[in-house]
Protein backbone atom coordinates (compact mmCIF):
# COMPACT_ATOMS: atom_id res chain seq x y z
CA UNK A 1 0.00 0.00 0.00
CA UNK A 2 2.69 2.30 0.64
CA UNK A 3 4.59 1.46 -2.64
CA UNK A 4 1.15 2.68 -4.38
CA UNK A 5 1.01 5.74 -2.60
CA UNK A 6 4.27 6.55 -3.24
CA UNK A 7 4.36 5.30 -7.45
CA UNK A 8 0.86 8.06 -6.83
CA UNK A 9 2.62 10.62 -5.30
CA UNK A 10 5.40 10.62 -8.00
CA UNK A 11 3.30 10.39 -10.58
CA UNK A 12 1.51 13.70 -9.85
CA UNK A 13 5.10 14.97 -9.26
CA UNK A 14 6.49 14.40 -12.63
CA UNK A 15 3.15 15.76 -14.08
CA UNK A 16 3.66 18.89 -12.62
CA UNK A 17 6.97 19.16 -13.14
CA UNK A 18 6.53 18.88 -17.01
CA UNK A 19 3.41 20.98 -17.07
CA UNK A 20 5.42 24.01 -15.39
CA UNK A 21 8.29 23.18 -18.04
CA UNK A 22 6.18 23.18 -20.82
CA UNK A 23 4.14 26.32 -19.83
CA UNK A 24 7.83 27.63 -19.19
CA UNK A 25 8.48 27.51 -22.80
CA UNK A 26 5.47 29.00 -23.93
CA UNK A 27 6.05 31.96 -21.95
CA UNK A 28 9.55 32.14 -23.09
CA UNK A 29 8.32 32.81 -26.83
CA UNK A 30 6.63 36.06 -25.10
CA UNK A 31 9.84 37.33 -24.12
CA UNK A 32 11.19 36.89 -28.20
CA UNK A 33 8.16 37.36 -30.06
CA UNK A 34 4.28 38.63 -30.34
CA UNK A 35 2.18 35.93 -29.51
CA UNK A 36 -1.57 35.06 -29.45
CA UNK A 37 -4.66 32.38 -28.80
CA UNK A 38 -7.21 31.30 -31.29
CA UNK A 39 -9.75 28.40 -31.51
CA UNK A 40 -12.08 27.15 -34.34
CA UNK A 41 -14.06 25.55 -32.17
CA UNK A 42 -17.49 26.46 -31.95
CA UNK A 43 -21.28 25.12 -30.21
CA UNK A 44 -23.14 26.26 -33.32
CA UNK A 45 -23.71 28.35 -36.83
CA UNK A 46 -25.74 31.58 -36.67
CA UNK A 47 -24.04 33.51 -33.15
CA UNK A 48 -24.77 30.03 -31.72
CA UNK A 49 -28.68 29.75 -32.75
CA UNK A 50 -28.18 27.74 -34.94
CA UNK A 51 -27.21 24.07 -36.49
CA UNK A 52 -24.85 22.55 -34.12
CA UNK A 53 -21.37 21.81 -34.97
CA UNK A 54 -20.59 18.22 -34.10
CA UNK A 55 -17.42 16.73 -32.03
CA UNK A 56 -15.79 15.90 -35.70
CA UNK A 57 -16.75 19.06 -37.24
CA UNK A 58 -14.47 21.12 -34.60
CA UNK A 59 -11.90 18.75 -35.19
CA UNK A 60 -12.10 19.63 -39.21
CA UNK A 61 -12.62 23.10 -38.02
CA UNK A 62 -9.08 23.21 -35.94
CA UNK A 63 -7.10 21.39 -38.63
CA UNK A 64 -8.20 23.69 -41.05
CA UNK A 65 -6.82 26.87 -39.07
CA UNK A 66 -3.60 24.79 -38.39
CA UNK A 67 -2.92 24.46 -41.70
CA UNK A 68 -3.87 28.11 -42.24
CA UNK A 69 -1.57 29.29 -39.23
CA UNK A 70 1.62 27.42 -40.09
CA UNK A 71 1.12 27.86 -43.86
CA UNK A 72 1.92 32.00 -42.79
CA UNK A 73 5.30 30.58 -40.68
CA UNK A 74 4.09 30.92 -37.75
CA UNK A 75 5.17 28.34 -34.53
CA UNK A 76 1.50 26.79 -33.04
CA UNK A 77 1.50 25.16 -29.10
CA UNK A 78 -1.78 23.33 -28.50
CA UNK A 79 -3.37 23.96 -25.68
CA UNK A 80 -6.00 22.51 -23.71
CA UNK A 81 -8.95 24.80 -22.86
CA UNK A 82 -11.62 24.52 -20.57
CA UNK A 83 -15.14 26.79 -20.98
CA UNK A 84 -18.13 27.04 -18.92
CA UNK A 85 -21.04 25.63 -20.85
CA UNK A 86 -24.37 26.30 -19.76
CA UNK A 87 -23.02 24.93 -16.31
CA UNK A 88 -21.15 21.93 -17.83
CA UNK A 89 -17.43 22.33 -18.15
CA UNK A 90 -16.49 22.30 -21.76
CA UNK A 91 -12.90 20.90 -22.81
CA UNK A 92 -11.83 22.05 -26.09
CA UNK A 93 -8.52 22.08 -28.24
CA UNK A 94 -7.14 25.94 -29.07
CA UNK A 95 -3.69 26.79 -30.31
CA UNK A 96 -0.53 29.39 -29.02
CA UNK A 97 0.36 31.04 -31.93
CA UNK A 98 4.01 32.55 -32.46
CA UNK A 99 5.50 35.01 -34.77
CA UNK A 100 8.58 33.65 -34.70
CA UNK A 101 9.92 35.49 -37.56
CA UNK A 102 8.65 38.53 -36.57
CA UNK A 103 7.04 39.49 -39.19
CA UNK A 104 4.42 42.03 -37.73
CA UNK A 105 1.28 40.36 -38.90
CA UNK A 106 0.33 38.10 -36.20
CA UNK A 107 -3.08 40.37 -35.00
CA UNK A 108 -4.05 41.23 -38.47
CA UNK A 109 -3.99 37.12 -39.31
CA UNK A 110 -5.77 36.03 -36.08
CA UNK A 111 -8.37 38.98 -36.65
CA UNK A 112 -8.90 37.54 -40.02
CA UNK A 113 -9.25 34.20 -38.94
CA UNK A 114 -10.72 34.40 -35.86
CA UNK A 115 -13.95 35.63 -37.92
CA UNK A 116 -13.57 33.29 -40.71
CA UNK A 117 -14.00 30.49 -38.09
CA UNK A 118 -17.04 32.32 -36.29
CA UNK A 119 -15.37 33.56 -33.12
CA UNK A 120 -16.43 36.00 -30.42
CA UNK A 121 -12.59 37.54 -30.35
CA UNK A 122 -9.39 36.47 -30.53
CA UNK A 123 -6.62 36.82 -27.65
CA UNK A 124 -2.98 39.51 -29.34
CA UNK A 125 -0.53 38.98 -26.73
CA UNK A 126 2.68 41.50 -27.58
CA UNK A 127 6.48 41.01 -27.07
CA UNK A 128 6.85 41.24 -23.12
CA UNK A 129 3.49 41.33 -22.12
CA UNK A 130 4.06 38.40 -19.95
CA UNK A 131 6.80 41.37 -18.00
CA UNK A 132 4.25 43.75 -18.17
CA UNK A 133 5.87 45.82 -20.77
CA UNK A 134 3.10 45.80 -22.81
CA UNK A 135 -0.69 44.78 -22.56
CA UNK A 136 -2.63 41.83 -23.86
CA UNK A 137 -5.79 42.62 -24.92
CA UNK A 138 -8.87 40.40 -26.95
CA UNK A 139 -10.38 41.71 -30.65
CA UNK A 140 -13.79 41.39 -31.04
CA UNK A 141 -14.01 39.18 -34.55
CA UNK A 142 -17.87 38.69 -34.34
CA UNK A 143 -20.94 40.49 -35.93
CA UNK A 144 -23.14 38.88 -33.45
CA UNK A 145 -25.61 41.24 -31.40
CA UNK A 146 -24.16 39.65 -28.05
CA UNK A 147 -21.26 40.62 -28.79
CA UNK A 148 -19.46 42.00 -25.42
CA UNK A 149 -18.29 45.04 -27.35
CA UNK A 150 -18.89 45.64 -30.96
CA UNK A 151 -16.81 44.06 -34.09
CA UNK A 152 -13.14 45.25 -33.91
CA UNK A 153 -13.17 46.74 -30.64
CA UNK A 154 -10.74 46.07 -28.06
CA UNK A 155 -10.58 44.87 -24.77
CA UNK A 156 -7.46 45.40 -22.46
CA UNK A 157 -7.20 42.35 -20.33
CA UNK A 158 -8.04 42.97 -16.77
CA UNK A 159 -8.30 40.06 -14.12
CA UNK A 160 -11.23 42.11 -12.79
CA UNK A 161 -13.19 42.23 -16.00
CA UNK A 162 -11.98 39.17 -18.19
CA UNK A 163 -12.08 36.88 -15.07
CA UNK A 164 -10.09 33.14 -14.51
CA UNK A 165 -6.73 33.22 -14.53
CA UNK A 166 -3.34 34.40 -16.10
CA UNK A 167 -3.67 37.03 -19.41
CA UNK A 168 -1.86 34.77 -21.24
CA UNK A 169 -4.16 31.96 -21.39
CA UNK A 170 -7.55 33.68 -21.58
CA UNK A 171 -9.77 34.32 -24.34
CA UNK A 172 -13.47 33.74 -25.11
CA UNK A 173 -15.51 31.21 -26.86
CA UNK A 174 -19.42 31.18 -27.64
CA UNK A 175 -19.18 34.43 -25.47
CA UNK A 176 -17.90 32.88 -22.31
CA UNK A 177 -14.70 33.51 -20.48
CA UNK A 178 -12.04 30.48 -20.86
CA UNK A 179 -8.68 29.70 -19.97
CA UNK A 180 -6.32 27.48 -21.38
CA UNK A 181 -5.15 24.92 -19.47
CA UNK A 182 -2.80 22.50 -19.82
CA UNK A 183 -0.02 22.82 -22.97
CA UNK A 184 -0.70 19.38 -25.33
CA UNK A 185 2.90 19.18 -26.58
CA UNK A 186 5.89 22.60 -27.58
CA UNK A 187 5.66 23.62 -31.17
CA UNK A 188 3.95 21.69 -33.69
CA UNK A 189 6.23 20.45 -36.01
CA UNK A 190 5.91 21.78 -39.57
CA UNK A 191 5.96 19.68 -42.81
CA UNK A 192 9.89 17.63 -43.13
CA UNK A 193 9.80 18.43 -46.75
CA UNK A 194 8.29 20.49 -50.06
CA UNK A 195 5.41 17.64 -50.74
CA UNK A 196 4.37 18.15 -47.05
CA UNK A 197 4.38 21.64 -47.78
CA UNK A 198 2.48 21.39 -50.77
CA UNK A 199 -0.40 19.69 -48.88
CA UNK A 200 -0.44 21.75 -45.79
CA UNK A 201 -0.89 24.73 -48.40
CA UNK A 202 -3.84 22.72 -49.73
CA UNK A 203 -5.74 22.00 -46.55
CA UNK A 204 -5.37 25.62 -45.83
CA UNK A 205 -7.16 27.31 -49.18
CA UNK A 206 -10.04 24.53 -48.57
CA UNK A 207 -13.01 25.03 -46.93
CA UNK A 208 -12.88 22.91 -43.38
CA UNK A 209 -15.88 21.18 -44.69
CA UNK A 210 -14.06 19.74 -47.38
CA UNK A 211 -11.43 17.79 -45.00
CA UNK A 212 -11.56 14.91 -44.96
CA UNK A 213 -12.06 12.80 -41.79
CA UNK A 214 -9.16 11.46 -39.62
Amino acid sequence: MKEEKLREIIKKEVKSMLKESSLSRVWWHNHEHDCGAITAYRAAKDCGNGEKYTHNDNKKRNKSLLAKLQSKGYGVTKLVGKSNEGGKIATEMSFFVVDLEDFGTLEKDLKKFGEAFEQDSILFIPRKAIENEAQAYLVETTHCSNAWVGYGKKMIWEKGKIGIASKIYTSYVGGRPFIFETVESDLIKPPGNGYGWWALHTIAKKNWQDIADD
